[in-house]
Parts: structure tokens; sequence; C-alpha cells
């Protein structure tokens, strides 16, 4: 019955679209999903393609095809007149993990002539430790035959880690590329000029730097960013969208040398703390700032009469606002109005893409880790067809009378008010019967080994007992219990030679038990491990 009522839509949706608008003589695949209606506009909300894991970035090529990567380290693209979707390069050594992987691309100006594609990973290299050494990098393709070819590698070694990690990036009209970074944790690093990460990176097309830089041998251009997510030119201005921590997240215009603040600033200079600082340095400040935070992400310039409502206007994807935000720009580039629209409708939202002909593309974000890590943020959300990639365009209003023909019409509207968001903060604390069976897991396949006090054995097996393995980073020792240790490693300044075996076998649920009870235990620190940090872990071993 299902199948039949999307062939159904499909079949329509050819007819309605092929007849209905002169300029379009084209087969379309899409699936139906609603209709949204402006003052003078009526658009059409349908599914490119599903299916996916954490589209991060899309980007429109010639001859039809949509690009697009995934976080878990793939390019695509899906042909958008027959649905056919094709996987050009999985890159292998993407660290994936919660906000780390495959993120942002960029494809040429002039692809068709120069098919060039650039994108942005993180990548990661155990140490002695067993500590991930966390980095990325800007990797150059070129298109050749059907095939991501010569890889060259543009800017390496930008400082990493499991959040914070940027990011986007545009090729202007001059043919830079601009590189959106995030703090990487190290927030003091983003004042500094000569760390890459919170900054605004511009490089030449072949890595070189440009003669106008601030600096002739540095790619900075601008510094004090937290977590860029968004970025587009605007007749010359550039634009980012950039996180806060749970307050203020941001629009910026970029300016070559400018200080944006962070971690001193957080959105505009308004608190006295931040007016004292802001007397003392030269602070550039948003445009916009949000508290509580969307989750701002994907940023576009929509200039098109095809919708009018829209034209001159920044569209930003977001991610716990789960909407499409209208940013009417004035004639000085200030936003002069926001509107809401497709709140709760779709989901989380990464990135937007406008297309040459007026339309607008979106991709989902529902299947990333962050729900599982704050599920009470979200009360549903779309994702029995994994991630999809959406496309908005205009329709004759007179369409929607022959769409009521066939099928029940889902007409939406402009949201009047943002929906309340959910408070981010929580105990993360294990309960009293969880430490119980973390306890009883760590006696029966732990404590012959590592003792029940936790004491180990000198130089075989080492310590829990006030180790900072225990109570240090968290991913490493889930990594630990995934993949065994095969290697002596330093702990505390000691060598251990013993052997550990994996405990891959054991249920996410499980893992989460054992390690919150060795933390609470043997670390003196609160127990805050949950089953999806282990459910996300195990998809980079």
């Amino acid at each position: 019955m299902g199948k039949s009522i999307v062939a159904v839509v499909t079949i329509w949706l050819i007819l309605v679209l092929g007849s209905c608008t002169e300029n379009r003589q084209e087969t379309y695949h899409l699936k139906y999903i609603a209709h949204l209606e402006l003052d003078s506009t009526l658009l059409l909300i349908s599914e490119v393609t599903d299916s996916l894991e954490v589209p991060w970035d899309i980007e429109e090529g010639p001859d039809d095809w949509l690009w697009f990567t995934e976080q878990k380290g793939t390019i695509n693209r899906v042909h958008l007149k027959n649905g056919e979707k094709q996987v050009l390069k999985t890159i292998s050594d993407v660290f994936y993990r919660k906000s780390t992987g495959l993120t942002s691309m960029v494809l040429h100006p002039d692809f068709s002539n120069t098919p060039h594609l650039f994108v942005h990973y993180v990548y990661a290299e155990k140490n002695k430790e067993f500590k991930d050494q966390i980095a990325s990098r800007v990797v150059r393709f070129r298109f050749k035959n059907e095939e991501l070819v010569e890889e060259t590698i543009i800017l390496d070694s930008i400082p990493g880690n499991t959040f914070h990690n940027g990011s986007r990036m545009m090729i202007s009209n001059d043919l830079k590329l601009w590189i959106g970074t995030g703090d990487a944790g190290n927030t003091k690093q983003t004042q500094d000029i000569n760390t890459l990460n919170g900054k605004i990176l511009r490089v030449n097309l072949d890595g070189s730097i440009p003669s106008d830089n601030i600096n002739p041998n540095s790619p900075v251009w601008s510094v004090g960013h937290r977590n860029i997510q968004g970025i587009t030119n605007v007749n010359g201005r550039v634009y980012i969208s950039e996180h806060g921590p749970i307050n203020d997240d941001e629009i910026n215009i970029i300016q070559k040398g400018a200080n944006y603040g962070w971690p001193d600033i957080h959105g505009f200079c308004d608190l006295d703390r931040e007016m004292e600082y802001c007397k003392e340095h030269s602070i550039t400040e948003p445009i916009k700032a949000w508290t509580p935070t969307l989750g701002t992400a994907g940023l576009a310039y929509y200039e098109n009469p095809e919708i009018p409502e829209w034209n001159n206007s920044l569209l930003l994807a977001t991610l716990k606002g789960q909407s499409l935000r209208v940013l009417n720009l004035d004639a000085y580039g200030a936003i002069a109005k926001e509107g809401i629209f497709l709140q709760k409708t779709l989901g989380r939202l990464r990135d937007v893409e406008v297309g040459t002909k007026g339309e607008i593309y979106l991709s989902s974000s529902n299947m990333d880790w962050h729900p599982g890590h704050q599920p009470w943020m979200y009360d549903s959300l779309p994702k029995q067809k994994g991630d999809r990639i959406i496309k908005i365009e205009a329709v004759p209003k007179s369409s929607i009378t022959d769409f009521e023909k066939h099928q029940k019409v889902n007409v939406l509207k402009e949201n009047p008010e943002p929906y309340k968001l959910a408070d981010e903060n929580w105990n993360m604390n294990a309960t009293d019967d969880e430490i119980m069976r973390g306890q009883n897991l760590y006696m029966t396949l732990c404590a012959a080994c590592h003792r029940p006090d936790g004491s180990g054995n000198i130089g075989e097996i080492p310590p829990m007992a006030n180790s900072d393995w225990v109570s240090g980073d968290k991913s490493r020792l889930i990594d630990v219990m995934l993949l065994g240790l095969s290697e002596p490693i330093d702990v505390d300044g000691i060598r251990y030679e013993g052997e550990m075996p994996s405990y891959r076998n054991l249920s996410d649920s499980d893992i989460t038990d054992i390690l919150n009870y060795i933390r609470i235990e043997f670390g003196n620190t609160s127990g805050n491990i949950i089953s999806a940090d282990i459910l996300h872990q195990r998809k980079g071993i």
C-alpha cells in the first residue's frame, strides 16, 4: 500500500511539474512532503533522496548532479532528474566520532572546466598513551572519468578534538579558499594568530598563502571564533554562522584582521565584564545572536525572483531549532527581519544550498550524535528513512488544486514564533542500580587482573585507582574497552606490559555500566558515560 501511494505521488509530480511550468520540462522522481504558502508564492517541498547518515555539506554541480558529503567519510552525488545515487569516494582515514568526521566540501566555481573538489576532514593517530592525536586537513581531488583522483593536501595539521572542529568552506569570486574552523576545545588559542583553530583561514586554491593576507606567511584572516558552521558570500561581504555555548549563537560579517571575541565575549559586548573588555580590545560584534542557542548551521544567500519574499536574504539551517531561518537583509547588509519556517517538520537541519534556478536544498541531521546524547530535547524526529536531502521550489498556486485531486495536501505556513527548547543541563550521574550492575560486571570481567580495589599489578596490569586513565578522557577509556590492548602502555609514568582483550562483544549498556562504576569508584569523578557514547565510538573501529 505505502509503495503504491509513493508511486502515485511520484508520477503525479512528473505530470504536474512538467505541464504547469513553462520553463520546467523535466522528469521528477521526488517524493511529496508538503507545500509552504508565503504571501504571494507557493513552495513545493519534496524529498530528493533518503537513507543517508549525516549529510554535512551539499553543493550543486553541473549536469543536474547534487553533490554531498556524509560525516562517516563518503563523498557522494545524486542525480536530480532520475534519483541515481553514487558514492564516489570513501576517505579511509576519516576519524568519525560525535562532531568529527568528513565535514565541509566545495566545488570549483567553474567545475565543468576545472573539476576540482575540496573537502575538510578530521583524522587521528594513537600515541603511546592510547590517546587520539586529532587534527584535520583540507584535501583537493580532481574529478576524472567519473572518479575522484589526484588527492592533494592543501592545508594540514589543523588542531582538532572530538568536538568543535567547524567547519565550512567557500571559494570567493577572486578564487580564494575560505575555511572556517572551530576552537577544538582550546579556547585560548582562538586569540593566538599563530594557531589555526578558532579562525577564518584564507588560502589560494593550491594551498599557498595570498599576498594580501594579514601575514603573508599565514592563512589566518580573522580570530576569536568558537565553532564555525556556515559561510557565504553576499556581494563581497562574507557572512558566517557559529555555535555559542548554551547562549549566543551568532551571525558575523567577516573583516580582515578582525577579532570576534571568543572566549572572552559571548555575542554582544553587553555584560559589565564584556563592556570593560571591549573598551580595552578591538572586538567586532555579531549582527545577530540567539539565546537560547538554535544550533546555527549551514548558511546560504538567496537572491532570485523565484521566491520574492526571500529575495536578498540569508538562509540559515538550524539543528536544535529544527527550522529554516530566513534573515532578510537591508540595504546595508544588516538583518532587517527573521522568518521561521518548517519548524519541527524535517527535524534537525545541517546545511542549505541555493540552486541556479532559485530552488533550495536542505540536508537533515537527525542521525547524528546529539539526539542520542540529549534525547530529552527532542519529542520526535523523522528518522525512519535516515537522513534526507530536501528540495524547495516555487510552483504555480493553481497547481495545489491538482494536488488535491491525487492526494491529501499538507499546507504549511510561516511559524509565528520559535518553539520552546528544553533545558540542556541534566544530571549525568549513574543510578544506584546501574552502579551495582557495573560493579557486578567489573568483578566478573575485570577484577581478576585489575584487582577488586583497582590497584592493578606493577609492571603488568595498570591501576584503576587514582589514574588519569580513569578520570580523564572518557573516549580513550571507551576505545580500550572496544579495542583492547596488544602493546605496552605508559600509565602515570610507569610502563605496563600486560595485554587486555577487546570487550566489544558486550552490549553498549554493559560497557556503560562498567565504565561508570570504574570512574565513580576509582576515579573520584561522576559516571558521565551514556550508551550513546559507546554506540558512536563503535562506528570508528
